[in-house]
């Protein structure tokens, strides 16, 4: 079995959780209110700066040439995100760049990211690369998940363009180079250093499962 097998078996149970909460299903059934939608976007697009934060602070960790080239890729890859497709999607929804700065993440994000980059500082690139490759992999889970069970549903959903986002072959491309890279950096560590990887693997999934709750409020 390999490393990333044993932290998506951690988590596993709350992905399914995540792929059935009631902001995922309302997006696939199309019912979710566009206000709601609204401020995900936002939050979604806070999240994202800090994100290529912890990103560009993994370098200083990053010792191999192709693990750096890795993680500078994925930054581009985020600010291409980020500024070329969140940005305007998030002002065709009629966000306004007042809106965008009077707005402060949800404090679940901020415990969030504050762990990830916790996980990161004490415990080393390992650490982090699990942290940040489980907020990526959940998101591929939950759109295969809703493809698969709702599939007549997702045809006239406005929000089913998220999640094609989340399952096309770019997006699992890169998904499934994260995975292979971890692999490849934890492999050989002991029982201990594993079982406390899985447990920061699962700690961010509750973190993604409260922060679709706290949507919905």
């Amino acid at each position: 079995m390999k490393i990333t097998d044993t932290l998506r078996d951690a988590a596993l149970d709350l992905w399914d959780e995540a792929a059935e909460k009631p902001f995922i299903k309302a997006m696939a059934k199309g019912t979710l209110d566009e206000g709601l939608f609204r401020n995900y976007m936002v939050q979604d697009y806070l999240y994202l700066l800090d994100y290529i934060e912890t990103l560009r602070l993994m370098l200083e960790y990053t010792k191999s040439d192709d693990l750096r080239d890795f993680i500078l890729g994925t930054i581009a890859e985020t600010e291409k995100e980020t500024y070329r497709v969140h940005l305007p999607q998030m002002k065709a929804l009629g966000v306004s760049d007042e809106d965008i700065s009077e707005s402060v993440l949800l404090p679940v994000i901020v415990e969030y990211n504050d762990y990830m980059r916790t996980q990161l500082r004490e415990k080393g690139l390992i650490a982090g690369l699990a942290a940040l490759l489980q907020c990526s992999w959940v998101y591929a889970y939950i759109a295969r998940h809703i493809q698969t069970g709702y599939a007549k549903d997702l045809e006239t959903s406005p929000y089913r363009s998220w999640f094609h986002a989340y399952s096309c072959k770019e997006y699992l491309d890169s998904n499934q180079k994260w995975i292979d890279i971890l692999d490849r950096e934890a492999a050989g560590i002991d029982s201990d250093s594993l079982a406390d990887l899985a447990a920061i693997f699962r700690k961010c999934a509750e973190y993604e499962n409260a922060l679709w709750d706290a949507l919905m409020q």
